[in-house]
């Protein structure tokens, strides 16, 4: 049972590793395509989260 559970958390290890290497790719993909299109990035703002404060 024990060989059984490490083998699942090693599985989950792996897959999220894969995970993320998948999302930095998928991400340097957009970037290069932004850069083609000249899209620019938005600034973000410190806007409050709730922009009509019923509080105030």
């Amino acid at each position: 049972m024990v060989i059984l559970i490490n083998a699942l958390m090693l599985a989950a290890m792996i897959a999220a590793i894969a995970a993320w290497f998948n999302t930095r790719a998928i991400l340097k993909d957009l970037n290069a395509i932004k850069m083609k299109l000249e899209i620019q990035e938005e600034q973000l703002k410190n806007t409050p989260f709730v922009k009509n404060d019923l509080d105030k």
